[in-house]
């Protein structure tokens, strides 16, 4: 068998290594920069009604907007935005090793990926999804926006810029 043993002897070269090894000890503020990150997507998908880079979010249903019209909340916003409501309940979290959002109305998985409510399950929500991932509740990645920043956030926290 060949061993092969680099030792780098460049004082630039070991002074950088030894910054994101010292950089990478203590990942948290790009754990906080990446709860933040997703964050801004996901305000930025309440506003436009669609997730950044994608689609945008199915129409309300008619009766839904008539509804809303006798209360005098349409024409509005799909999903509403109130103080108490879903947007307000999506609230970042970071630690030293995850990142993440989480959302505290209990409808807000109906919002996501859509499927069936109200009284026997009769009624379809199609899926408005407002958080920066893709895919089923069972299994969601994050979007093609969301990974491309994550890895651009990444690649500065790692190189110190």
């Amino acid at each position: 068998m060949i061993t092969l043993t680099v030792e780098i002897v460049d004082k630039a070269v070991r002074a950088k290594l030894a910054e994101i090894k010292r950089r990478l000890v203590n990942p948290r503020p790009l754990m906080a920069g990446i709860a933040a990150e997703m964050l801004s997507l996901t305000e930025s998908a309440f506003e436009r009604e669609g997730v950044v880079g994608g689609s945008r979010w199915k129409p309300l249903a008619l009766s839904t907007t008539a509804q809303r019209e006798r209360k005098g909340q349409w024409p509005g916003k799909k999903l509403q935005r109130s103080p108490a409501g879903l947007a307000a309940s999506v609230q970042p979290f970071h630690s030293g090793h995850q990142a993440g959002l989480t959302v505290s109305q209990p409808y807000a998985a109906i919002h996501q990926f859509g499927g069936k409510a109200g009284r026997g399950r009769k009624v379809i929500i199609p899926a408005r999804p407002y958080l920066p991932v893709q895919g089923s509740s069972n299994r969601a990645d994050l979007t093609p926006t969301a990974r491309d920043s994550i890895q651009r956030m990444l690649a500065d926290f790692v190189s110190g810029t």
